[in-house]
Formats: C-alpha cells, sequence, structure tokens
C-alpha cells in the first residue's frame, strides 16, 4: 500500500480561474502607468486601472500582500480606524479575485443590472481607496518580538518604496527570494484550488459508484445522518448503509493524524452496535502525508480491518472479495417516461 500512495502538491489544477504570467504583467504595466510609476498611488489612478485592465487589482493586492480575505478585512480595519462600519462577505472577496484572474469587467461606468455585478462594483469603490491610503503610509512601529505584514521590501516605506519599485522595474533578486520564504510562491493560487485538490478521491469514488452502477450516494457537508454523530463521506446502500467509506487526502503528517482519528472514531461507533448491525467501514486515502505516519497508517487499517486503499488500488473494491463486490448493479435507473 506504501509504495502506491502518490502525492500531489508539486502538481496543482489550475482551476477556472489561474492568472497566467502574461496576464498578470499587463495588469502590472496597466496600474505602473495610472498611478505614474506610483507617484500618484490614490484610489482614483488605481480605480482607473482596475477599469482598463481587471487584473490590476490582482497587482494592488499582491502589492498588499494579502490574500483576497485578508485584503478585504485590512480595508474593514482602516474604515474601523475612522469609527466607520464596513461589512464585505468574505466569498465576495474570493470571487472578486476569481473575476479579475479571468479577466472579467470589475468596474462599470454605469451600474450593470446584475445584482451581484453592481455589488462588486461597490465594494471595489470603496475598497480599492481604503488600501491605497493604507500604501501610501509608511509601516507602523511594531514591538520588537512581532513583524508586520507590511514590512516588505516595496511596502515598508510607503508610497516612497512603491514608487521606487515601480520606477526602476527592477527587485533584488534577494529581496525576490526572501518574499518567497514569507510567502511561498504559488500559495495564493493552492490556496484557491485547495477544494479541487480535497475531491480529488471522492469524485474518483462517486465515478466508480456510477461506473459499476452501486446503489451509493456521497453525503453533503455538515450532513444530519441518523445513526452517525458525523457522517461519513459515502453510504452504500443510500439507504440502510451496510458499508460506509472515508475518502481522504493529505500531504502533510499533522492532518493525516486527524484523519486516521476519525476513521478510529468510526471504528468505536460501530463496536458499540450490536454485531449483526455493524457496518463495514472503508477508507480511501492518498497523499504523501499518510507515507509519514505508518504508525497512524497501521491503526487506521485495523480500524478498517484491511479496507484501506489507495487510489492506485480503488478498482480492488469492486473486484472478487472487495467489500463493493456485492453491491454492483444495485442501482436502479430511471424508468423512461413514454412519448404521448
Amino acid at each position: 500500500m506504501l509504495g502506491s500512495l502518490r502525492s500531489y502538491f508539486l502538481e496543482m489544477p489550475r482551476g477556472s480561474a489561474f492568472c497566467e504570467r502574461d496576464e498578470f504583467e499587463r495588469g502590472y504595466k496597466a496600474l505602473r502607468k495610472a498611478t505614474r510609476r506610483g507617484a500618484e498611488l490614490s484610489g482614483e489612478a488605481l480605480l482607473g486601472a482596475i477599469s482598463e485592465e481587471p487584473r490590476a487589482w490582482l497587482v494592488l493586492r499582491c502589492m498588499v500582500g494579502m490574500s483576497p480575505g485578508e485584503a478585504a478585512y485590512l480595508a474593514i480595519e482602516e474604515t474601523a480606524g475612522r469609527d466607520e462600519v464596513l461589512v464585505i462577505d468574505q466569498a465576495d472577496a474570493r470571487e472578486i479575485d476569481a473575476r479579475a484572474k479571468r479577466g472579467q469587467q470589475l468596474l462599470f461606468d454605469a451600474l450593470p443590472r446584475g445584482s451581484k455585478q453592481q455589488r462588486y462594483d461597490c465594494l471595489l469603490r470603496t475598497v480599492v481607496p481604503l488600501l491605497a491610503e493604507v500604501l501610501r503610509r509608511p509601516v507602523p512601529t511594531v514591538p520588537p518580538d512581532k513583524i508586520h505584514r507590511l514590512d516588505k521590501c516595496d511596502t515598508h516605506g510607503g508610497q516612497a518604496t512603491i514608487a521606487k519599485m515601480l520606477s526602476t522595474g527592477k527587485v533584488s533578486y534577494s529581496e525576490l527570494l526572501y518574499e518567497r520564504l514569507l510567502g511561498r510562491p504559488y500559495a495564493s493560487h493552492r490556496d484557491s484550488v485547495s477544494g479541487i485538490v480535497g475531491k480529488l478521491i471522492e469524485n474518483a469514488v462517486t465515478e466508480l459508484l456510477e461506473r459499476y452502477e452501486i446503489d451509493g450516494r456521497a453525503t453533503r457537508d455538515r450532513e444530519n445522518v441518523p445513526g452517525f454523530e458525523q457522517a461519513p463521506d459515502f453510504l452504500v446502500p443510500a439507504e440502510n448503509a451496510r458499508v460506509i467509506i472515508e475518502a481522504k487526502l493529505t500531504e502533510d503528517d499533522g492532518t493525516a493524524r486527524d484523519k486516521v482519528a476519525r476513521v478510529q472514531t468510526l471504528r468505536q461507533y460501530e463496536n458499540a452496535r450490536p454485531a449483526a448491525k455493524r457496518r463495514t467501514i472503508v477508507a480511501v486515502i492518498d497523499g504523501r502525508g499518510f507515507g509519514h505516519r505508518v504508525a497512524d497508517l497501521n491503526r487506521m487499517l485495523k480500524a478498517c480491518e484491511g479496507h484501506v486503499y489507495t487510489l492506485a488500488e480503488l478498482e480492488m473494491l469492486v473486484q472478487a472479495g472487495g467489500p463493493l463486490r456485492p453491491y454492483a448493479g444495485t442501482r436502479s435507473r430511471p424508468s423512461k417516461k413514454r412519448g404521448g
């Protein structure tokens, strides 16, 4: 089993909103031009850049050096300092970022009809000037045991250092590498597609159930399923389940430990049931995290009574002796309506 564990941390899904380097460069040039190479770092100038090229929003956020949600919260904090209240939904902050990556229009000369577009337009017209105010100021002094998030080579001196960076068009390679040490390249993109990566195993199990016409279903997030304090990822059959499946992918050992503990808890629940009513526990796992936790992997094997499989071993679930073999072909097909 250990030999079939694969890692997925080097190759990431592009997702629907990946910003290519040349696309980001267009946003950078639009911001650089609109702000006159940082000499006019105003909300009006930045909004002009975003209106011309939506990816200029990404450049601004990267100058701040924060995730979409963090940048929105920074604007909220700036507003609070003026004894005003600003409310921003984190989902809206992420969607604005995704739209910018796709190059979709964010600002409009006349308010659009769509309620979401109106909301995004109004939010940006509020948030961008606030971020401009933050960036114009030098980094605040903090205690010696703290480090401020804006204490970066381009923003530690406020507008002066930003203008220097934008005017020269160059950055020290050591500074760039240090920024990567602090933030990791692809960190924001990795966060934005983490849900896709996390669904990798769940999608594979769903495809297996459909291909072999197995009567089973995936549970919804936080779904309340009778008989479970916390619903497993899959139930087979869909009603009165006899097999429960946990689908877990992890790339770090700490998360692997937590997911093994989850399966052990399921084992405790089943052991408390009458022997005749105990369900078979199956774990479908992958990722390098489990490879670092051999002792925990052994505990998972014990909790599942040996029914632990990687993505490479998925077909074993339906082969002779596999826990899903008895349920192949049990899914009822929808009846066809007669034409009238």
